[in-house]
């Protein structure tokens, strides 16, 4: 599949909010879902350095 890089960042961009609130709504109630939100924005900021 053939994806152009203003596609590309707008997908993370829209992963990285979801991650983003998803990891707030839960930081002092579900750890299983606070440390797979972190695993996700760690990945995205990863991704993005390249």
């Amino acid at each position: 599949m053939q994806i152009d890089e203003e596609t590309w960042n707008r997908a993370r961009g829209w992963a990285l909010w979801k991650a983003l609130i998803t990891y707030d709504a839960n930081k002092t109630s579900n750890k299983i879902v606070v440390d797979e939100s972190y695993r996700v924005i760690q990945v995205i900021a990863n991704d993005y350095k390249r």
